[in-house]
């Protein structure tokens, strides 16, 4: 869960649309943060964010729509991140590689995500809805990675499934553990999810 990424081209009404996205999106991570996100009304979100309400229903057709776009957003930087990986490097170190290369800079918002989502059913119900669209998506982009695309073998899901796991723990520990770097966090995660997918067992430490 990242914010809404802003596009370094295009033209400048897209461009324009990515800033208006974006401070709707912010101003609603506040609110939802300062007060709880079934609290929170449209109105107040696009007041805070200087907007009108038929604007805020330009870009979300709600606020759950609004929680889920971080959900996509990150599925579809991790997508790009893995497709155009062609190092020689094993599938499970490309997603790794992805995570880092695509979470690490938003770790800031994404920690007041999962707090909201920790705080509201709701919230969380509207990102997980989200969950089945990006495990596909990802599957593709593993098979695209190795010129199989539009050909998703079983290998592939797998992967997309540990990826979305490993991210979802790795963030938890993260916040849990005050912030330690999180490069050794996820480190730390893949490392154990082998030892477990190879032998059947944690370790003993």
């Amino acid at each position: 869960m990242t914010r809404p990424e802003m596009p370094r081209t295009g033209n400048l009404q897209t461009r324009k649309q990515a800033v208006v996205r974006g401070a709707i999106w912010n101003a609603a991570i506040e609110l939802f943060h300062a007060a709880s996100f079934d609290d929170v009304t449209v109105e107040q979100i696009a007041v805070r964010a200087g907007v009108s309400r038929r604007t805020f229903f330009r870009y979300f057709s709600s606020k759950e729509d609004l929680m889920a776009s971080s959900v996509k957003s990150y599925g579809n930087a991790l997508m790009v991140a893995i497709a155009s990986e062609h190092s020689e490097c094993a599938p499970i170190d490309v997603a790794k590689r992805a995570i880092l290369q695509v979470l690490h800079p938003y770790l800031p918002s994404t920690e007041r995500v999962i707090q909201i989502a920790r705080q509201s059913a709701s919230a969380r119900n509207a990102q997980l809805r989200q969950t089945p669209m990006v495990q596909e998506g990802l599957a593709n982009a593993f098979a695209a990675r190795v010129n199989r695309g539009g050909s998703v073998c079983i290998e592939d899901r797998i992967l997309a499934s540990i990826t979305l796991f490993a991210t979802g723990l790795s963030v938890e520990i993260w916040v849990e553990e005050k912030h330690q770097p999180f490069a050794e966090i996820v480190q730390d995660v893949f490392r154990r999810l082998s030892r477990v997918c190879l032998s059947g067992n944690p370790e003993d430490s």
